[in-house]
This record gives structure tokens, sequence and C-alpha cells, in this order.
């Protein structure tokens, strides 16, 4: 990624560090104590961070930058990062990020397999313990037929709020807008969820345990671009 890139990014006012607890981190924050942030640096790898990729699409770049901040650029491809969620925050209420986007696609339906796109999208999924172990991976998880995800994107032609099925996994998925695709570029956005109530919404039961995050970006179907950060990523 160029440097520019970084730099429109990744400007004054982001905040980087953190105290890291056995490769996590305190969440911080009056509303987040108890909580576990998920660090990004000094490198992906390190922080315990893993990539999907699809050997027919074209891949995403996914860049640390300090240590609690993610930069992901993608022309006309897909990526995906997942990282295991550790016991402690398995029934995970609340979680917090913040993101910001210099290029993106434009709206999309994103209830259309190959019509889909969107700047970004924050994956949380959840399973009951009896079908995970601590050996099992979330693409792992996801073809077994088990668990659900439900899906934050900064995308699409919804209002936000709205929840919409995802058009994979067999039912198991649901989307809701938390971003218009058109939202203005160049700035931060805070973003907060209530995981539980959200997952209640839009499966109609309760959630069982958050067993991983993810983070991805697409622009395969509209061949478009987006540069995008995410930083301070935490759950409680």
């Amino acid at each position: 990624m160029q440097t520019r890139h970084l730099s429109f990014l990744l400007c004054a006012g982001l905040t980087l560090g953190g105290f890291a607890v056995s490769k996590m981190a305190l969440a911080r924050g009056p509303d987040m104590a108890g909580g576990v942030a998920f660090p990004f640096g000094p490198n992906l790898s390190a922080s315990g961070w893993q990539s999907v990729r699809s050997p027919w699409r074209r891949g995403a770049r996914f860049s640390a930058h300090g240590k609690d901040a993610l930069v992901v650029e993608t022309a006309g491809g897909f990526g995906l990062l997942w990282h295991a969620v550790p016991r402690q925050v398995a029934k995970a209420e609340q979680a917090r990020w913040r993101w910001r986007k210099q290029e993106g696609v434009g709206p999309t339906d994103l209830t259309k397999k190959g019509g889909d796109d969107r700047v970004l999208a924050l994956y949380f999924a959840f399973a009951n313990p009896a079908d995970v172990t601590p050996g099992t991976d979330l693409s792992e998880l996801l073809r077994s037929g088990h668990g659900q995800v439900l899906i934050y994107v900064w995308g699409g032609a919804a209002k936000p709020g709205t929840v919409l099925p995802l058009p994979y996994f067999d039912g198991r998925g649901r989307t809701i807008v938390k971003r218009a695709a058109n939202a203005k570029p160049g700035v931060w956005f805070d973003e907060e969820a209530g995981l539980r109530t959200d997952f209640a919404r839009a499966f109609g039961r309760p959630p069982g345990h958050l067993v991983a995050v993810g983070v991805s970006s697409d622009a395969d179907d509209t061949g478009g671009r987006n540069v995008v950060a995410l930083a301070d990523l935490c759950v409680k």
C-alpha cells in the first residue's frame, strides 16, 4: 500500500497501544472494563490473526499499523481475517470499534450472491460449546454446518440498522447494516453493537458462545476498490 494511503487513514487522533494479556489486551474505556481487545500488531500472525483466501478470487491486503489498527486494501478482490475469542468473553454482550474509509465500493444488494460487495465487514461467530474445540477455526466451523455468523457491514443499499439474510452458510448468517456505503470518506466513525440483543433480533433466539471474530473486505463483484482502516476492536 502506498505511504500516502496510510497517512490518510491513520492520521492525528488515532491512539495506539495496550497491555498484552496472552496475545490479547484489556479493553479500554469506562464502559469496557473487563473486556478484551483484539490487537493487530506488531504483525497479524504474531497477534493471532489467520487469513482465509479463495483460490478463485483475487485477495485483499491486510496490514497492521501500530498495535491496535488495521489497514485493508482490495482492488476487485476479497479477503477475510479471523481471530479466536478467549473463553473469558464467550458470553460477550457488547462490541466496539472504529473505522474509516479512503475509497469504497458503492451501494450493492447485500442479499444477492455474486453482487454483495461491501467496504468492510466485521464477523462475530457463535456456536454451541459442544460444536467447537480449541483447534477449530472459523472456516471449518462454517463448512461444518454448525454455528451462526452475525455480520456488521459498512456498505450495501439498505438503511443502517436493517437486518438482512446472508446469501451464504445455508441460512446461518445475518447481516446488519452499520454504516451506509456512501458515508463520508476521511472520517473516523465510532461504532458499538449489542451482540446478544442483535443476534436475538436477527435469528429469533439467543446466541451460543462467541467463538471467533473476523474482518473482511469485498470488491470482486463490482471490480471496485476499497481502502479502509479499522481500529480499537474490543468485546465485553
